[in-house]
C-alpha cells in the first residue's frame, strides 16, 4: 500500500471491478489492496452518503469468517452478529451503518472466511457476491451480553460460490456423492490423493484402457547426475551454508513454510535420493505426492479437462507432469503418428515474469 499498488481505494457500494464472485483470497491485505473490503481486522466496511443536510453510514461490505459464536452460515443467507464482543454491543460504527443499510436496502458485498487446507490453523476468503440486508433484532448472545443480529439474503441470478465450497466439503467427507464420477480414483492408488474421473455433461465414459504412472519413464538409461548430495542429517535449513543443496539454490531454500515457491528462478533444485536429510525436509516438496483434491472431468465443448476441488496457492506445487522421456527423432516420429500426444521440450528454461497477486475462482 506505501508503494501506491492499491487499487479502487474509493469506496463504492455494489461489485468491485476486477473481482468475480468465487474469487479466493489468502489474506485479509489483499482484500484492502484491491478495494473488495477495506478495514486490515474490522468486519464491518461502512461509508459516509449524504442525506439532504446531513451524513449517515451504510455499510458496503462485511467478512463473515466464524470469528463470532452466534454467526450463522446458509446457503444463500447469512445471519451475521455486530460488532462488539466484551460487553452489550453499541448501535455505532459498524452497527449503525448495517442498520442504516437495512433502511436503504443498498447491496452489500459478503465476503466468506473458509478454512484453508493449505493451513488448517488459517482460513482464506471468498467473494461470495451480493447481499441485502432483510431484517435486524436484538438478542442475548451465548456470552450473556446484548448483541445485534442482522439476517441477509443472497441476491438471485448470481454465480454460486460459496454454496459450491461447502458442497466439495462433503464431497470430500463422503457424506455426499460426487455426481457423474466414472472413475473414483484414475490412479489406482498411486497417488497420496484419489484423482477423480468425472462427467455431467454427457454419456462419454473416458479412455477405454490406459495406465497411470506417476512418475517419468525413459526409453534408455537417463544419465546420472555427479551431485553427490547434502549431508544434512536432521533437515536442510535456511541460512546454512554448509548446504550444498542450498547453495545450488544460490544461497537460499526456494520454498517457504508452506510448500510455496518463492524463487523467480526458472530453474530449482530440490534434495534427492543421495541426500541424506529425511523425506520431511523442505526441500523435497514436489516428492511427498499431491496436496490437493483434483478431478479429471468433462467439458461442454473443450474434451476433457483438470480442476482443484481446493484453492491453490500461487507458487504451490500441484503434481508431477509425467510421461515418457523422448530424444528429438523419437519425438518427431510420434508427433506424426498419433494427433493425441502432447510433446513438450523438457530442456527448455523461461525467465520468470514480473510476480503478481494471484486468486482462485470457484466456476
Amino acid at each position: 500500500m506505501t508503494k501506491g499498488f492499491r487499487t479502487n481505494a474509493k469506496k463504492r457500494v455494489g461489485a468491485v471491478p476486477g473481482v468475480e464472485i468465487g474469487d479466493i483470497f489468502f489474506f485479509r491485505m489483499e482484500l484492502c489492496t484491491i478495494g473488495l473490503h477495506a478495514p486490515s481486522m474490522a468486519g464491518i466496511d461502512y461509508m459516509s452518503v449524504k442525506i439532504s443536510q446531513d451524513e449517515e453510514p451504510i455499510a458496503v461490505s462485511i467478512v463473515s469468517s466464524g470469528g463470532y459464536e452466534d454467526d450463522v452460515d446458509g446457503d444463500d443467507g447469512l445471519i451475521y452478529t455486530g460488532q462488539g464482543k466484551e460487553m452489550d454491543q453499541k448501535l455505532e460504527r459498524g452497527n449503525l451503518a448495517l442498520e442504516k443499510s437495512l433502511h436503504r436496502g443498498n447491496d452489500i458485498r459478503v465476503i466468506r472466511g473458509i478454512r484453508d487446507v493449505g493451513n488448517p490453523t488459517g482460513k482464506v476468503y471468498m467473494y461470495d457476491g451480493l447481499y441485502r440486508i432483510q431484517e435486524s433484532w436484538v438478542e442475548k448472545g451465548k456470552s450473556g451480553s446484548n448483541v445485534f443480529r442482522y439476517k441477509l439474503g443472497r441476491l438471485p441470478g448470481q454465480p454460486e460460490a460459496y454454496k459450491t465450497w461447502k458442497k466439495v466439503q462433503l464431497w470430500k467427507d463422503g457424506t455426499t456423492t460426487r455426481f457423474g464420477v466414472i472413475l473414483p480414483d484414475l490412479t489406482s492408488g498411486c497417488e497420496t490423493l484419489p484423482v477423480s474421473l468425472v462427467n455431467d455433461v454427457d454419456n462419454e465414459k473416458g479412455p477405454a484402457y490406459f495406465t497411470y504412472s506417476p512418475n517419468l519413464k525413459y526409453s534408455k538409461p537417463a544419465p546420472k547426475d555427479p551431485f553427490v548430495g547434502c549431508a544434512c542429517n536432521g533437515a536442510c535449513l535456511p541460512g546454512n551454508e554448509n548446504c550444498d543443496c542450498i547453495q545450488k539454490n544460490g544461497g537460499y531454500l526456494p520454498h517457504i513454510v508452506n510448500a510455496v515457491i518463492v524463487s523467480q528462478k526458472s530453474v530449482i533444485y530440490e534434495c534427492g535420493p543421495s541426500c541424506q536429510c529425511p523425506p520431511t525436509c523442505r526441500n523435497r516438496m514436489s516428492q511427498g505426492g499431491l496436496r490437493v483434491r483434483l478431478e479429471v472431468f468433462k467439458t461442454k465443448d473443450k474434451g476433457w479437462g483438470l480442476r482443484s476441488w481446493d484453492p491453490i496457492r500461487a507458487g504451490a506445487f500441484i503434481c508431477v507432469y509425467a510421461g515418457e522421456a523422448v530424444d528429438d527423432s523419437k519425438a518427431q516420429e510420434l508427433a506424426g503418428e498419433n494427433e493425441d500426444d502432447h510433446i513438450f521440450d523438457g530442456t527448455r528454461a523461461y525467465q520468470p515474469v514480473e510476480f503478481m497477486p494471484a486468486s482462485f475462482t470457484w466456476k
